[in-house]
C-alpha cells in the first residue's frame, strides 16, 4: 500500500495525476450550504457557478479514472435547499452515467425506537434531514459491481434452496443489500476528534463504496476531497493504496496522522 497527499487546488492538483490511473473514487465534496473549512473556499457560491465548478473538478476525476472505475459523490442538502443532490447529478450527467443512485441513512425511526444520529432542526414547516445521497456514477453505465461484498445474511434460509442468479454461485448465504444503506454517525464528542472538519461521514460507509466497486481486487482509490482522511483510513483497512487531496494544510495533516 502507498498514500500521498496533495496540498492545493483541487483541480490543479488532479492535473498532476496520470490520466487512467485511478481504479475507484469516493469523496464528498462542499455542499455549497456555508460551511466553514478553514480556508479560503467559498462555500455559499451562486448556484451557477457552484455547478460549474463541480463539472470542472469531475471532469478532471473522469480523466484519471480507468473505464472501469466507478466514482462514488457523497452530497448532502438542507431543508431550505432540497435540491442540492439532484443539481450535482444533472450537472455530471454529460460527463457520467449515474449507474446507482444510493440513499445513505443516518438515523431511521421504527416505531417507538430510534437508531443512529442526526442534527435536529427548529422549525414548523421541516422535518429533521436524517438522509444523504451517494451518487454511484461510471463512465458507461455497464461496470460489473461486486453486490454481495456488501451482502446481508438471508433471514429465512429457506430462501437460499429457489436462488439461480449468478450472484449465488460465489455467497450463496447473502443477498444484494438493496441501494438504501443504514450507516449511522461514529460517535465523536468534539470537533478536534475529526480534525476540526466541519462535516464527516463513517468510515464505514468509504468501505462499503470501494468494496462494492472492488470487491477484493486491489488498486489506487482517490478522494479529492480528503478532508481528514476517513476514505485513506477505509482504504488502509482494506488494503488498498491511496490518494487524498485538499487544500486545507491542517486537515491534511490530521489525515496523515490517522494513516500513520
Amino acid at each position: 500500500m502507498e498514500f500521498s497527499f496533495l496540498e492545493g487546488d483541487v483541480i490543479d492538483m488532479l492535473r498532476t495525476l496520470d490520466e487512467s490511473s485511478v481504479d475507484c473514487i469516493v469523496t464528498s465534496p462542499p455542499y455549497n450550504i456555508g460551511k466553514n473549512y478553514g480556508t479560503s473556499v467559498n462555500d455559499r457560491k451562486p448556484m451557477k457557478e457552484y455547478l460549474q465548478w463541480i463539472q470542472c473538478v469531475f471532469a478532471e476525476c473522469k480523466r484519471v479514472m480507468k473505464p472501469e472505475a466507478s466514482l462514488f459523490i457523497n452530497i448532502g442538502y438542507t431543508s431550505v435547499e432540497p435540491w442540492i443532490a439532484m443539481d450535482v447529478a444533472q450537472a455530471l450527467r454529460s460527463e457520467f452515467v449515474l449507474q446507482n443512485n444510493i440513499t445513505w441513512v443516518k438515523n431511521i425511526s421504527i416505531q417507538e425506537n430510534s437508531y443512529g444520529h442526526f442534527k435536529p432542526i427548529n422549525s414548523k414547516r421541516f422535518l429533521n434531514v436524517t438522509n444523504e445521497t451517494i451518487l454511484h456514477f461510471t463512465k458507461t453505465g455497464d461496470i460489473a459491481v461486486e453486490r454481495l461484498a456488501i451482502g446481508v445474511p438471508f433471514v429465512y434460509k429457506c430462501n437460499l434452496k429457489s436462488r439461480t442468479n449468478k450472484d449465488a454461485s460465489l455467497r450463496p448465504d447473502v443477498r444484494c443489500r438493496g441501494n438504501t444503506w443504514f450507516i449511522p454517525y461514529e460517535t465523536i464528542q468534539n470537533k478536534e476528534q475529526r480534525g476540526k472538519h466541519p462535516a464527516s461521514y463513517p468510515t464505514a460507509l468509504a468501505e462499503m463504496c470501494i468494496n462494492l466497486a472492488m470487491g477484493e481486487k486491489k488498486g489506487v482509490v482517490l478522494d479529492p476531497f480528503v478532508g481528514t482522511g476517513t476514505t485513506l483510513v477505509a482504504c488502509k483497512n482494506l488494503c488498498h493504496s491511496g490518494i487524498g487531496i485538499d487544500i486545507n494544510h491542517e486537515f491534511l495533516e490530521f489525515a496523515k496522522s490517522r494513516i500513520q
